[in-house]
């Protein structure tokens, strides 16, 4: 799940400790690992499949309970299983029988919200996590801004840019979409970093403003827009087990439902993903 030797070690080690103590974070862990081998066992994906909803349905419950008496001693179990939360909420989609289509563009929503709800499970405990077994977590999460993105991330991020300056209503959409574009151009500096860490991607949610979730709501053409240059993002680290497809999907889905005059900004992404470049 990780590339750092330290990360690994908190994975492997710490985590498994914190789970012999929260049956949860246990069940959580059965349940993330029988998604992973319906990928890595097709033959038998649905056995698989089946157990990890069963093994997810028996952890929330408890999750949810502990959630309301957050302690020192739980705090980093609370936190890890939050975490597989998101890769469930990931992963599932992309495994579910063909006979349930989902859409890719309500599922992302979903996600959106348990992300931007990290959050408000961490206030008042960060220290108290950032201090124990799971700390490694939270070193060396900053963005090398020493990296030069390539010259076709730039020329796209300002041609979203250049549409938000043109077409947006009041400068409050203004800054919110600048926000936006802004937080997807470090996004491109994570991936392009060679000692990435592919989950820092999913920090964009979380930093863009509610403002931004609210526009994507209501399916304004803008957030629509910037939401499938997000998903050029989520294909560039689809080496990751449980984000595997989710870009192509999520871009494909979005050309299908901009608006004509918006078809010209999702050219570069749907290039991206059909043709790699």
């Amino acid at each position: 799940m990780a590339k750092r030797n330290d990360l690994r070690q908190m994975w492997q080690i710490q985590v498994p400790k914190l789970a012999l103590k929260q049956k949860y974070l246990m069940h959580s862990l059965f349940s993330i690992t029988s998604l992973h081998m319906a990928i890595s066992h097709p033959e038998s994906q649905s056995l698989h499949i089946d157990r990890a909803i069963r093994y997810y349905n028996i952890c929330l419950p408890e999750f949810t309970s502990n959630l309301q008496h957050i302690t020192p001693e739980n705090s980093s179990s609370l936190f890890i299983c939050a975490a597989l939360t998101i890769i469930f909420a990931f992963s599932l989609p992309l495994l579910r029988p063909h006979e349930e289509p989902t859409s890719a563009l309500e599922e992302i929503s979903g996600i959106f919200a348990l992300l931007r709800g990290i959050p408000f499970v961490m206030r008042g405990m960060f220290e108290w996590i950032r201090q124990s077994e799971i700390g490694p977590l939270f070193v060396d999460r900053a963005v090398d801004r020493s990296i030069v993105l390539s010259d076709d991330v730039i020329d796209a991020l300002k041609l979203l840019e250049d549409r938000n300056q043109l077409t947006s209503k009041s400068e409050s959409e203004k800054d919110t979409y600048t926000l936006a574009i802004q937080r997807l151009k470090e996004g491109f500096m994570v991936i392009s970093s060679k000692d990435r860490e592919n989950g820092m991607v999913l920090g964009w949610v979380i930093q863009i403003g509610q403002e931004y979730i609210a526009f994507l709501r209501s399916r304004q053409q803008m957030a629509l827009v910037i939401l499938a240059y997000y998903g050029v993002l989520l294909d560039g680290i689809r080496d990751t087990w449980w984000v595997m497809g989710w870009g192509r999907n999520l871009i494909q889905e979005l050309n299908q439902v901009v608006d004509d005059e918006w078809k010209s900004l999702m050219v570069w992404p749907m290039n991206k993903v059909t043709m790699g470049r």
